[in-house]
């Protein structure tokens, strides 16, 4: 969701400068009347106040702070020209009248002539350059130009005339925000706090920042801090929902979005979050009617298409592939994500439809446009894979036996994104004694937790400084923390896949954690990562030979697993188990050491929450549709077969 931006700021502005003018006006024959005309102005009662300034008018037509007060309540009302008309009127007469070219400018910033608003702020500095609120304005009026860079020069200034003035601080952290710079923009939030502890937008936005950072715990306090403030905010509501959806808190987070609707039934954003959760929970009929809620109220939604088109099997052209395509094609300030977004929605829309060539051409053109977004090198994956591997030797483990918890709770199942890992985990939850957890950070927070207070090196050479102690009680944070969401089951699944990072420290922190590797045709995993846009950072994902590349890091390092720690993990074959799903399946509840259950073979009836691309398939009985789909676009995917295989 879009930032807070601050409202009525003008209006604010224009008050701030009336008492400004009235404390400096001199003597004259109209001095009481303006006063009373101000004191009415500023409490509101704006029809009063007009008639003694068009009194004053009609014995002193050339009055400017008549004009000028005039031309502030017209603005105020909405008639921006006329607001125009009687501040020029005012600066006719008075020149050197500060205020009122500072409001002129406002003015017309507020009517979108930004160039004309840039040039009176600039008069009004060249009158009065100490003027910290001209400098404020003016890095608005930047702002909106996209001038972000002027903007902040323009905010500093500012701020070094008024090292305690909220409202640049805020506006600076709006803009630090927009250019991704999350901690500068964090800062700035924090000082809005300090100087105004009541200011809700602030606690609002240092959420949204620190949501970004990945510090969901304290974005959640954030929005709480500005409901306790603002408790009718509609979009706190939803920001504080949508960062409950990301925590996993999922029943929390349907409250905080309902409530949201409640305040604001138009608000398309947050039907379109409400649908996601559907999703997850497996209520595909609600979540499809959310999307097309938000759909109905925001028909260019083009992130709310492609999660319909996910849960759509397309059979024949429709009213919603004509909508998608003709945003694509027609719409002329359709943003690089909505493009992105409608890429990978078309693309899947024309594989259902079996045109594979058009929905190559989406596919192809949506990760061109998703990797020009962000700086990536292979060679950063390529040496942080090399010092795990050269961390995790055979020494290390043989000084490493008696290392770590002995608990037996925990399932890991790994491997490549799209390799089966949500449907392996579905199987596995079907049974009694297991509970799925899902794809969970826990290893990865717990691994920066302690990597980071070291100060030593970062991971994996962090590890080589851990003592015994230390080791055992990762493991035990660990158990601790996914025991949160089953306390009665015998075994807990994490199903993060990247946790191949890590097989090694699993063994050296939980030595009797169980551990599925998933495997797939490398042709058909890799195109299923390409055509897929996903929710986190994955890199490497969105070109043909950067994604081959990374495949065979990874490939590498599971070679390396399983030289270094024989017979410790098990590898499951997609294709086998689509294949004899039946004998699959037993093996694998063999090797976790689970009683055969006839439950995990009806795996899609189990009702359980699933977040990941996959969420569809495992609500339906296994199929071999997916198997060697690649060959369908086979002509198309020379680069990535030559960077997997050279």
């Amino acid at each position: 969701m879009a930032k807070r931006n601050k409202k009525l700021k003008h209006t604010r502005n224009h008050r701030k400068k009336t008492k400004q003018v009235a404390g400096t006006y001199g003597a004259s024959s109209h001095q009481k009347i303006l006063e009373q005309a101000l004191t009415l102005h500023q409490d509101g009662r704006l029809q009063q106040a007009e008639t003694l300034y068009r009194q004053i008018l009609a014995t002193q037509p050339d009055h400017p702070r008549a004009l000028h007060y005039l031309g502030i309540l017209a603005h105020q009302l909405g008639k921006n020209d006329t607001a125009v008309t009687l501040i020029n009127k005012a600066l006719k007469f008075s020149p050197d009248y500060v205020d009122a070219q500072i409001n002129l400018g406002i003015t017309l910033k507020s009517q979108g002539k930004l160039n004309e608003a840039i040039s009176s702020f600039q008069r009004a500095l060249t009158l009065n350059p100490g003027n910290a609120l001209v400098y404020y304005n003016l890095g608005d009026a930047l702002k909106d130009q996209g001038k972000l860079d002027e903007a902040i020069i323009s905010y500093r200034q500012a701020l070094t005339l008024d090292s305690n003035y909220a409202e640049v601080y805020y506006a600076l952290g709006n803009t630090l925000n927009n250019q991704g710079k999350l901690n500068e923009a964090a800062a700035n939030y924090r000082r809005v706090l300090t100087l105004k502890p009541g200011y809700a937008e602030a606690y609002n936005n240092l959420g949204n920042v620190l949501k970004e950072q990945d510090k969901l715990d304290e974005a959640v306090d954030c929005y709480h801090q500005a409901l306790s403030l603002n408790p009718d905010d509609a979009v706190a509501h939803f920001n504080l929902g949508n960062t409950l959806k990301d925590r996993g808190n999922l029943d929390e987070a349907v409250v905080c979005l309902q409530r949201a609707l409640r305040l604001k039934p138009d608000f398309a954003e947050a039907h379109h979050t409400l649908g996601i959760i559907f999703r997850d929970f497996g209520k595909m009929d609600d979540a499809l009617a959310c999307y097309r809620q938000a759909l109905s109220l925001k028909s260019d939604y083009a992130r709310a298409y492609r999660n319909l088109s996910s849960l759509v099997k397309y059979t024949d052209v429709d009213d919603d592939i004509h909508s998608m395509e003709n945003l694509y094609n027609n719409k002329e300030d359709l943003s690089a994500t909505d493009r992105i977004d409608l890429g990978f929605a078309l693309g899947k829309v024309f594989e259902d439809l079996g045109d594979y060539d058009k929905s190559f051409d989406f596919i192809f053109k949506a990760n061109r446009l998703k990797r020009k977004s962000y700086e990536y090198s292979i060679q950063s994956d390529r040496d942080l894979f090399e010092k795990i591997k050269k961390t995790f030797s055979p020494d290390f483990f043989a000084t490493h036996q008696d290392a770590g918890n002995p608990d037996k709770t925990p399932i890991f199942i790994l491997g490549m994104p799209r390799s089966g890992t949500t449907l392996v985990e579905q199987i596995l939850a079907s049974h009694k004694l297991v509970f799925g957890a899902g794809e969970l950070h826990t290893l990865h927070n717990l691994i920066n937790g302690i990597c980071t207070r070291s100060a030593i090196a970062k991971f994996p050479q962090c590890v080589l400084g851990l003592g015994f102690d230390i080791l055992e009680q990762m493991g035990s944070n660990y158990i601790e923390n996914i025991r949160q969401y089953s306390s009665y089951t015998q075994y807990i699944t994490d199903k993060m896949p990247y946790n191949f990072w890590y097989v090694g420290l699993i063994k050296t922190i939980l030595p009797n954690a169980k551990v599925i590797h998933c495997i797939r045709n490398p042709m058909d995993n890799c195109f299923s990562i390409f055509k897929t846009e996903f929710a986190g950072e994955h890199k490497y994902a969105y070109d043909m030979v950067e994604l081959g590349q990374y495949y065979n890091l990874y490939s590498d390092l599971m070679t390396h697993w399983e030289k270094v720690l024989p017979k410790y993990i098990y590898t499951l074959s997609y294709e086998k188990l689509v294949t004899n799903q039946q004998n699959q399946t037993k093996n694998l509840l063999d090797f976790c050491g689970l009683p055969w259950s006839k439950t995990c073979l009806a795996f899609h009836k189990t009702e359980r929450r699933v977040s990941t691309a996959s969420f569809a398939q495992v609500r339906q009985p296994i199929y071999k549709d997916s198997v060697e789909l690649w060959k369908r676009y086979e002509r198309h995917l020379g680069p990535l077969r030559k960077a997997i295989y050279a």
